[in-house]
């Protein structure tokens, strides 16, 4: 069996393919929904040859190939979440934050008394919300040594502003 007719039949069955992408939270609001149901298309294709040349009850298919893409996607959803959870930015960099709010509220630092690891965790832990867990894994040192700096550093912020 060839890899036309698993289009074919992916075609025909887009709405499952709708389906599954809704069952694991990627909706058609999304920027990348159209690239993500290609994606979906073309494992559909290549699930159904394979089962097809495996068992020759189609019967039971539709759910096979469901689940089947229902795994596929999430392993997709999980290897960009891990990736940009490591490839942020690395560097020190307020133009993530809108200038007229950064400059507002934060007035008050020093920066010369502020350390490279403690400006990096500002911008990346306070600002950005991301977890110690993951600014840990990026400075290959401990969530223990970074709440122990962290505390540290608000400590400072709490002087300095007091001043």
């Amino acid at each position: 069996m060839e890899l036309q007719s698993g289009f074919e039949n992916a075609m025909l069955n887009q709405q499952l393919i709708h389906g599954v992408l809704k069952r694991v939270h990627i909706y058609p609001t999304r920027f990348d929904y159209d690239d993500y149901f290609q994606e979906a298309t073309i494992i559909y294709a290549q699930t159904y040859v394979d089962y097809c040349r495996r068992d020759g009850d189609l019967g039971r298919i539709k759910p096979y190939i469901f689940q089947k893409l229902v795994w596929r996607l999430t392993d997709m959803l999980r290897q960009e979440k891990k990736y940009h959870d490591f490839h942020s930015l690395e560097e020190f960099d307020f133009q993530r934050v809108p200038e007229n709010e950064s400059s507002a509220m934060l007035d008050f630092i020093d920066w010369q008394k502020l350390t490279l690891l403690e400006r990096e965790m500002l911008q990346e832990h306070f600002i950005q919300n991301r977890p110690l867990s993951i600014l840990a894994k990026c400075k290959n040192t401990s969530t223990r040594n970074l709440r122990y700096r962290r505390d540290r550093l608000l400590k400072k912020l709490r002087e300095m502003e007091q001043q």
